[in-house]
């Protein structure tokens, strides 16, 4: 009788097993569609224009094309006319990678940075990735000058930016494009006629330009010194200037 019984749950195990596997279906690709970055940057020349493609990617690879369609967030802050956003984007056949051209103009763009949020349009068949956002601003070429850093010995602890009168960054060096033992480093500044910006210096570690030797900064535009300073600061120093 043990015999049976132990036959029995050994058919009985078996059956369930080949029913489960007869349940579960074979692995297929997610319809899923994704920009490639949160974030894009670039700038737009005065009185020009300039195409900026934005790379898109699916989840899965299909035998015939895909269109997704686009959308221009409603939180956007770029500028009316400075851009031309295409209403879908195109997956070929045979592949997971697409490109959406943007299409940005000096259009109204003025003082700040333009920020044109994208977003896939929501579908039944299909998920969509997080939005991105293309920042931009206008490329000022009328104003040239000069930053000049002596370092105290500890270069990749500097950084600094130039920011305009909306608080949008127009030129940087970020943290650790200097190096530790550097000397000194030559910047050349382009900026717009007219216009009201912010010198900022950093110092990671906080004690400014000062250990083991004192350092120093100079901004200089147009033969007028604009920034200057040097020493302990702490993690921070900013001037107002002017391109008038």
């Amino acid at each position: 009788m043990k015999k049976i019984y132990n036959l029995f749950f050994l058919f009985a195990a078996f059956f369930l097993v080949v029913s489960c596997e007869e349940d579960t279906p074979e692995p297929t690709g997610v319809n899923y569609v994704t920009f490639a970055k949160s974030t894009y940057s670039t700038g737009v020349d005065p009185g020009g224009s300039t195409e900026f493609d934005i790379t898109v990617y699916t989840a899965n690879i299909t035998s015939s094309d895909r269109s997704y369609n686009v959308i221009v967030a409603p939180n956007s802050n770029a500028a009316s006319g400075s851009y031309t956003v295409p209403s879908s984007v195109t997956i070929p056949s045979g592949s997971n990678e697409g490109i959406l051209t943007v299409t940005l103009t000096d259009t109204n763009l003025g003082i700040g940075v333009n920020n044109l949020i994208l977003n896939f349009e929501k579908g039944d068949d299909y998920f969509t990735g997080a939005s991105t956002r293309l920042s931009y601003i206008q490329n000022c070429t009328e104003i040239t000058g000069s930053l000049n850093i002596v370092f105290d010995g500890y270069g990749d602890e500097t950084s600094w930016e130039i920011t305009d009168e909306l608080g949008g960054v127009v030129v940087s060096k970020a943290l650790g494009t200097y190096t530790r033992g550097q000397a000194s480093a030559i910047e050349n500044i382009t900026l717009c006629q007219g216009r009201n910006y912010t010198f900022t210096i950093y110092d990671d570690y906080g004690d400014g330009l000062s250990f083991p030797a004192n350092g120093s900064y100079t901004l200089t535009i147009g033969g007028d010194i604009k920034a200057t300073g040097g020493g302990d600061f702490g993690s921070e120093e900013s001037t107002e200037f002017d391109t008038n």
